[in-house]
């Protein structure tokens, strides 16, 4: 073997830790040593949060050499299953082997994913393996735990860091002992008849038990159990594709599970339980209670942090190594994949039970089990909504597609007048046409290298498109239309006319509630549907909708969180607060705004409340430059509590270790890199948070849970600010406006923020469909509030008889 000089290493042979690194960079080539460059000192703020010294480690690499423009790719490869390997990454691979047998190291970091493939092999992508407590391949009888490179947070992944502290404080853990301790686990993988039965029974005598499913198409082919992180089953129905049990054996382990899932003295554990509410309630009726998710706390407990599985065994699990990769092995069809995959199944169960408790003390400390409490509520009328779906005119979705289809032809014909044959969905045909053959300056974008590259994207398209450019406007157009057509209009829908989906009581990181296609792949996103797709949803034959929403929520919040006061006394004397800013902006009496002024006001108030740049906020609004660069300086020009309230987040983030809370006691601590980005997400937390916590607790819980007030209406949805409700045309008018008042007074239940206590009206619309509006009886928030309910109900006894 080839001697290799070894001058990119520093720290002592005895070193309790060893942390290697994957090749020199530019300042360890010039200087020698090993991390002292901005990673190295990225690496010494890390061990330094670990609680470890840095200088005391035994610092590595791999590849003792610069590999040119800093790219290990010419020496070794990592594919997504093979390594390719060239002599030279060999030969520097031997050496550091000769190398760590000198240490006396418990523990071995592997800084990146070429490192942690020289010191254990494996391949998979280091995001699944950090945190991981792994034998070494290359000094077999030595931890190794994998984590980020330090360089990484230097070139836009700045959360990275974190994973990095949390993987180091293992390893400070780890060091203490050279042997590897993970929990001995018992999982019942190949139980017999009576063994399940047994453990079902076992389960309803504990107060907590996890479970998790796995499905094969429409049918359930495996379901776990356990009662603590050691012990478990797995019960399979099928073994390939055969039946695991007689017909009246699996009747007999359903009824068993029915009964556990359903029995109100055990708590039911799981991660994303909208997923295996939704299955079982759709497929057995079983109405799975009372519930804790761990994928519900990870979003409460750290927004900014994966929620998956995988991502928490790595936080809490003390280093369990990466298994979710077992599950496909059953899915390809892989020898003994049916073993592997129950063990698999089995130990979803196991490490909920480890995870949660950990969850929960860490909710307890931050003040925010309550908030997790009530996200954790939202999982039941959101199955429920999801599975009930919102009933669509088919051929009308086909005809507005056609004419969408239609209409890009249209327009495709006088985009070639422009430019040519040239593709228009080839971002480098149409780089070419508009930054060399038209001489524009092009549009950047920042990698996560910190280097600037030319781009074209939506963003840049928009811009070009509001410069004037007329053929810009036309691939804008088209791109509108062709994904209106796709999204929308080619939406999958269910063989009775109903839309669904799959709504995530997890949501946004502002507690939004989100949704995607239901989990049999059908139908999208209940959340942002378009004003055209909204008269195509009808009420089932026999009813209508009511549809309550929330009366400009956020900017009232805003006004109230930033004590702009002219906000708040325009407000509270019933003022348009969209027509106050247009007639601020355009210096012209209130009686005087025009549709255009309010108009302005409006895309004011919505855009420039947190804290966007003239640039960003005409992309956002795709306004002309001349009239954004306007509405953005005066509204700030009007409203000086806007700027004033956005430094006053600064400091609060600065004095609270990052950490906000809003009126309803839900703190959020933020973690993106110091700057404009993570600002922006500060200064919308409370209002959007405040409305969504308004939403979720008076709108939509407080329709499905309150059956005694409800019981004849349907909870349909919710979006952002509103939520729609169907109920029967059979209770009559009376009944129809009594349940629309008794939601509507609900929301309006009055907030305290800053002193100040106020409401947030609630406008009524009622309608056979979802749209157009103006074919809706309306009923604003104050026309309610000042008109008998039987007037209401007599309006709306002659609405129902002109539209019959």
């Amino acid at each position: 073997m080839a001697i290799i000089h070894a001058p990119y290493t520093s720290g002592p042979y005895d070193a309790s830790i060893t942390i290697v690194g994957q090749a020199a960079g530019a300042d360890e080539e010039k200087h020698g040593g090993a991390f002292i460059g901005n990673a190295g000192k990225a690496l010494s703020r890390f061990c330094a949060s670990a609680g470890i010294n840095k200088e005391l480690c035994r610092l590595e690499n791999v590849c003792q050499f610069f590999p040119k423009k800093d790219n290990l790719d010419p020496y070794i490869k990592l594919g997504s299953k093979l390594a390719t390997e060239t002599p030279l990454f060999q030969e520097h691979r031997d050496a550091l082997r000769q190398r760590l047998l000198k240490t006396e190291s418990n523990i071995i970091v592997a800084m990146g994913a070429v490192s942690n493939y020289a010191l254990t092999g494996v391949v998979g992508g280091i995001g699944k393996w950090r945190g991981s407590v792994l034998e070494s391949t290359l000094v077999p009888g030595r931890k190794v735990i994998p984590s980020f490179h330090p360089s990484s947070t230097l070139k836009g992944d700045y959360i990275n860091g974190y994973y990095i502290t949390y993987d180091l404080i293992r390893a400070r853990q780890q060091s203490k002992f050279p042997e590897i301790r993970r929990l001995a686990r018992d999982l019942q993988t190949n139980p017999s008849f009576a063994e399940s039965v047994e453990f079902l029974k076992e389960c309803r005598r504990h107060p907590l038990v996890a479970y998790d499913i796995e499905t094969r198409g429409y049918h359930l082919s495996h379901i776990s159990f356990a009662t603590s992180p050691t012990r478990a089953i797995c019960i399979p129905f099928v073994n390939g594709a055969k039946d695991c049990w007689m017909p009246e054996e699996e009747a007999e382990l359903m009824v068993l599970i029915s009964e556990l899932l359903e029995d109100e003295k055990v708590e039911k554990l799981g991660q994303n339980l909208s997923f295996d509410c939704t299955f079982l309630y759709r497929h057995f009726g079983i109405n799975v209670h009372p519930v804790q998710d761990t994928m519900i706390a990870a979003a409460v407990l750290f927004p900014d942090f994966p929620k998956g599985l995988h991502f928490l065994v790595s936080m809490y699990c003390d280093g369990e190594p990466y298994y979710k990769d077992d599950g496909k092995v059953w899915k390809q069809g892989q020898f003994g994949a049916e073993e592997i995959f129950r063990r698999y199944n089995a130990m979803d169960s196991a490490v909920l039970m480890e995870i949660f408790p950990k969850q929960k003390a860490e909710l307890e400390r931050q003040e925010n089990w309550e908030t997790y409490h009530g996200q954790k509520e939202l999982i039941h009328p959101l199955v429920y909504a999801g599975d009930r779906g919102i009933l669509v005119d088919r051929d009308a979705m086909k005809t507005f597609g056609k004419r969408n289809g239609e209409r890009v032809k249209e327009i495709e014909k006088d985009l070639r007048e422009h430019i040519g044959n040239i593709n228009y969905d080839s971002t480098p045909q149409l780089m070419r046409y508009f930054y060399v053959e038209k001489g524009i300056k092009p549009y950047t974008k920042r990698r996560k290298n910190g280097a600037s590259t030319p781009t074209l994207d939506e963003k840049a398209m928009i811009r070009l498109a509001n410069r004037g450019f007329p053929e810009a406007k036309m691939i804008v157009e088209i791109r509108k239309l062709n994904k209106m057509k796709s999204t929308y209009y080619e939406m999958g829908v269910d063989e009775d006319s109903r839309i669904r989906c799959s709504f995530n009581p997890v949501g946004t990181v502002q507690a939004r509630i989100s949704s995607s296609q239901s989990i049999w792949g059908t139908g999208g996103n209940l959340q942002n549907q378009p004003e055209d797709m909204l008269e195509l949803f009808h009420a089932d034959a026999g009813g209508m909708y009511i549809s309550i929403d929330l009366a400009q929520a956020e900017n009232r919040v805003v006004a109230y969180e930033a004590l702009e006061m002219k906000m708040i006394e325009a407000l509270e004397a019933g003022v348009d607060i969209h027509s106050l800013t247009g007639s601020l902006i355009h210096g012209v009496k209130i009686e005087d705004v025009t549709y255009d002024i309010r108009s302005d006001g409006k895309v004011a108030n919505h855009g420039l409340n947190y804290g966007f740049g003239v640039d960003n906020f005409i992309m956002r609004y795709e306004l002309e430059r001349e009239r954004g660069k306007m509405l953005h300086a005066r509204y700030h020009a009007v409203y000086p509590g806007i700027k004033e309230w956005h430094e006053r987040i600064k400091s609060e983030l600065g004095a609270k270790n990052r950490i906000l809370t809003n009126c309803y006691g839900r703190s959020r601590r933020f973690l993106d890199a110091w700057g404009t980005d993570l600002f922006e997400k500060a200064y919308n937390f409370r209002p959007q948070s405040t409305i969504a916590t308004k939403m979720n607790d008076d709108g939509v819980k407080f329709l499905y849970y309150r059956q005694d007030l409800f019981a004849d209406s349907d909870f349909a949805n919710t979006v952002h600010d509103s939520i729609w409700i169907w109920t029967p045309l059979a209770s009559g008018p009376q009944r129809i406006v009594e349940v629309a008042t008794q939601v509507k007074d609900q929301l309006e239940t009055p907030l305290t923020i800053n002193g100040h206590t106020f409401t947030l009206p609630a406008d009524i619309k009622i309608g056979y469909k979802l749209g157009p509006e103006k074919e809706m009886l309306e009923w604003k928030a104050a026309k309610r509030d000042f008109t008998r309910p039987q007037d209401l109900a007599d309006e709306l006894n002659e609405y129902i008889k002109q539209a019959a």
